[in-house]
């Protein structure tokens, strides 16, 4: 090997060294603290009865399960030795709380897409379906699922390993292979596939709401002025609910394009980790630790970014939640 690519690897692993050093510690505390605020605004009565928040809360508490399990331990590392590199049980636990509990995360949001659908029909059937009940039944479901799926990881993931990107990993190719590929389709490829045919699907009985709110506003005006002023109030609460679903279907929509585009790339990498793979050349090993490396941390970062995405898209339901929050939270202390 040349003195060239020996100098590279040495910096693409003083790059990586610095990378993990760094970066963790912020999404961190950037994800704890805002899937705390998130659960605690959610948590609110008149919100969590909705069942697309409700799906909204569950997939914060998720997200602040997945995201501290598993920085916490990079965190310290970059102080002191990581427990879970030498610790074969505690390696098999991590592993498996932060891959089930982030398709948790991803198959809420599925479920939060399908309610979506569900409230914008015009069928009165189907927007029965949309309930807190089926909700609840949806997530128990969704645990279920999730737990059942990612339960091999605690046989093939292993502690003190060589020759991988991590000490804790896949302890041979056959369960590389098995815990790659259900992570890119359990976890990643058929969840965005199944929230984009829906996301398409709500887009089209939104139209067709539309179209049908300007045929009945149209006979409307034939009414009486009586029958008008009895219209116009209940028009305005409508108008109302029609504005919180805006909000929740944007809600929606922004998470599910932040959490495929942060996700996406892991998976392209283990797709080719797996089928092309780096053979024995030490270049291509550490180029793709690297890739590796970096696109984890882009996982994390994606279930780090509830709070700040409903913040800036949820409109006068999510900003009204915050400040009943902060009034509330004044009030105990007064």
């Amino acid at each position: 090997m040349s003195s060239n690519a020996t100098e590279y690897i040495a910096y693409l692993n003083y790059v990586s060294a610095e990378i993990n050093r760094i970066f963790p510690v912020i999404i961190f505390f950037v994800g704890t603290i805002g899937n705390v605020l998130n659960i605690l605004i959610l948590s609110q009565k008149r919100l969590r009865e909705i069942p697309c928040v409700f799906l909204f809360l569950v997939s914060s508490i998720f997200s602040l399960i997945s995201v501290d399990f598993g920085l916490i331990t990079r965190v310290l590392s970059g102080f002191a030795a990581d427990p879970t590199y030498t610790i074969g049980w505690l390696c098999k636990l991590r592993t498996y709380i932060v891959f089930s509990t982030r398709a948790m995360v991803f198959w809420s949001f599925v479920l939060a897409t399908v309610d979506r659908w569900l409230s914008s029909s015009v069928e009165v059937s189907r927007r029965q379906l949309s309930s807190l009940k089926n909700a609840k039944k949806g997530t128990i479901l969704n645990i279920i699922f999730s737990m059942i799926v990612y339960a091999e990881l605690l046989y093939c993931y292993d502690a003190n390993l060589i020759n991988s990107p991590f000490k804790c990993y896949a302890k041979n190719y056959r369960c590389q292979l098995t815990a790659d590929m259900t992570f890119v389709c359990y976890t990643t490829i058929v969840p965005i596939i199944v929230m984009l045919i829906f996301g398409l699907l709500t887009i089209i009985n939104v139209r067709q709401s539309q179209h049908r709110l300007l045929k009945m506003t149209a006979v409307s005006t034939i009414q009486t002025t009586a029958t008008t002023t009895a219209t116009a109030a209940a028009g305005g609460a409508q108008q109302r609910s029609k504005s919180i679903e805006r909000n929740l279907l944007l809600m929606v929509f922004v998470q599910v394009l932040v959490l495929g585009s942060l996700t996406l790339p892991q998976a392209i990498q283990r797709l080719y980790a797996v089928f092309a793979g780096t053979g024995n050349n030490p270049l291509e090993a550490t180029i793709d630790t690297f890739v590796y490396n970096f696109v984890l941390l882009l996982t994390y970062l994606a279930s780090s970014m509830q709070f700040y995405i409903y913040t800036l898209t949820g409109g006068t339901l999510f900003r009204k939640a915050i400040l009943d929050m902060i009034t509330s939270t004044i009030c105990c202390r007064r």
